[in-house]
């Protein structure tokens, strides 16, 4: 047991499932302006999350993807549903000590090196001072981040600031990560990193459950999606399902390229190329079945109204 789940961690007993988290007719609204309207947040949402899986929530900006981690958190309370997190309800104070949390906008105080904020954030999820140096140093390095470590966090690019919440967000080895919008803000270089970073998180066995508006980056890292509109799930697909109806492009350098409809049909074409000796230049995606699923997904008007009665 880890020293960030052993400091809080209660008596109460955690069932033995194989989802990570499960939510059921998740729902929150809030009111707002002078005659106190209540505007819906997110209304009946419904979705597990396997043990070991990468999965993202994706959704414009104000479809109701923080809404949703904020009531998964207990951050904020919702109207109605149910929240299990690794098998025990998300009230369970030990079983949010299992959680790590990569907030949208995250606060840090600026005057802090990165070393100092994490040894503070160390300090908040009980790690015991003795591992404190040791655990800290081991995150340094898995982020990639020792060039910068000790300079004060005011002087930190977007980039920076990412790779150290994430390290914050993994203080205490928790076994979920929850992070909102990670890739928010970054170049393309900056992009990469961190889906390089995640994947690797995921190869070791944590969870992972991100929030995104940008889809090749959900479809590069994410074994399955929910597309929020409006508050409401619209959809949820496993990508891998996804990958039959793709199609490729494959390029030889001298005329037309030729197409593969699938990931099967682009693996007999390949295999194909290498037995005639033809030299490949250049694979594409043509057709993206995420962002179609995605435009899909916005080309109707959800059920509810954003206003409610």
């Amino acid at each position: 047991m880890t020293s960030r789940s052993a400091a809080m961690h209660s008596a109460e007993p955690f069932s033995e499932t194989n989802d990570a988290l499960r939510v059921v007719d998740l729902s929150k609204s809030f009111r707002s302006g002078f005659l106190r309207r209540r505007l819906r947040g997110i209304n009946g949402v419904s979705f597990t999350v396997p043990r070991g899986s990468l999965f993202a929530l994706l959704g414009h900006n104000g479809a109701g993807k923080t809404t949703t981690i904020s009531c998964i958190l207990d951050l904020v309370h919702p109207d109605r549903g149910e929240v299990n997190i690794l098998g025990a309800p998300h009230g369970n104070r030990s079983v949010r000590a299992r959680v790590g949390f990569l907030p949208e906008r995250p606060y840090f105080f600026e005057h802090l090196s990165g070393r100092e904020l994490l040894h503070f954030y160390a300090k908040l999820v009980g790690v015991e001072p003795r591992r404190r140096n040791d655990q800290v140093q081991r995150l340094v390095d898995k982020l990639g981040i020792e060039s910068y470590v000790d300079r004060r966090l005011s002087k930190y690019s977007k980039g920076m600031l990412q790779r150290i919440g994430i390290a914050q967000a993994l203080l205490g080895d928790p076994e979920l990560l929850i992070l909102d919008e990670p890739m928010s803000g970054l170049d393309p270089m900056g992009r990469r990193e961190i889906r390089e970073l995640l994947l690797d998180l995921k190869a070791q066995g944590k969870t992972i459950i991100l929030s995104s508006h940008i889809v090749p980056d959900v479809e590069a890292l994410a074994d399955r999606v929910a597309i929020l509109r409006e508050g409401h799930l619209v959809m949820s697909r496993d990508l891998a399902d996804l990958q039959t109806d793709s199609r490729f492009e494959v390029s030889f350098g001298a005329g037309d390229p030729a197409t593969a409809d699938g990931a099967d049909e682009l693996a007999r074409l390949l295999a194909a190329c290498k037995q005639d000796g033809r030299r490949i230049q250049r694979i594409a995606t043509a057709k993206t079945s995420l962002e179609d699923l995605y435009l899909e997904a916005h080309g109707s008007r959800p059920a509810n109204q954003k206003e409610a009665e």
